[in-house]
């Protein structure tokens, strides 16, 4: 009987949040990474079903984030490669979302620390509040709120910098008027 009630949780938390932890995965390591994090991410909630909290979003996002670290830090020790790093962005835009806009916020976020790139991504992609970032992340409830407002002010900075610095700069060949 326990076996059948197991069951039909992890199904009915699938069937709740599968979308929104595929979600998460595509932006961080692209469609063809995502269905293996969504897979690792539910068989762990399988395994540990007993320790899933309610609401269980913030704590799946947790843990497809550790399967990507995981995940990352086995290819940069098996591989050796120079950018184990996952995409910050990939070809999955937000719903109207614009090419320019995607453009700036890439720009943007490969300048912020990993960590304030990562609450801004949390916040404005997957919607998830203070609290609930605090949760993905592993940090304190009463930290995640400033961490939030420090990582928007960075961000805000870096708009309003001139566009100018973020072009790619232009090189003059011999020829060619200066």
């Amino acid at each position: 009987m326990r076996d059948q009630q197991d069951h039909e949780w992890l199904e009915a938390l699938f069937d709740l949040h599968a979308t929104s932890v595929r979600a998460y995965a595509v932006r961080r390591v692209g469609p063809d990474s995502a269905d293996d994090v969504v897979a690792e991410a539910f068989a762990v909630a399988w395994r540990r079903r007993r320790d899933v909290p309610e609401p269980a979003l913030p704590w799946l996002l947790r843990t497809a984030r550790h399967v990507i670290l995981h995940e990352r830090r086995s290819l940069a020790r098996h591989l050796n490669l120079r950018d184990a790093v996952a995409h910050s962005l990939t070809d999955t835009a937000t719903p109207g979302a614009d090419q320019s806009s995607l453009a700036l916020a890439e720009s943007v976020l490969a300048q912020l620390p990993a960590l304030d790139a990562e609450i801004l991504r949390l916040t404005a992609w997957e919607g998830l509040t203070p609290a609930e970032i605090a949760v993905v992340l592993d940090l304190r409830d009463s930290a995640a709120r400033p961490r939030l407002m420090r990582a928007r002010q960075r961000a805000q900075r870096l708009l309003d910098e001139p566009a100018a610095p973020r072009l790619a700069p232009v090189v003059h060949t011999q020829g060619e008027p200066s």
